[in-house]
This record gives C-alpha cells, structure tokens and sequence, in this order.
C-alpha cells in the first residue's frame, strides 16, 4: 500500500506522522502485513 498526497507541500507534521505510524502499524497487524518502510 502506498499513501501519497495529492500535491507536494507540508501537509504532514511530526504529529500527524507519529499517528499515521500507529494507525498504519495497527492495519498492517489486522491484514498480517509487514510494514517495510514509512516515511515523511
């Protein structure tokens, strides 16, 4: 799964980012995916 924007500017702050991490960790948990890589 990739998640991008749709324009390129600074939409994501640390805050947002750390919550996304969460989220994602726990969606990647309840498909039994691994996560390989997350970014900002």
């Amino acid at each position: 799964m990739v998640f991008v924007t749709k324009y390129r500017r600074g939409v994501f702050t640390k805050e947002i980012l750390d919550d996304m991490r969460t989220v994602f960790a726990g969606v990647c948990a309840d498909f039994e995916a691994e996560r390989v890589e997350f970014d900002g």
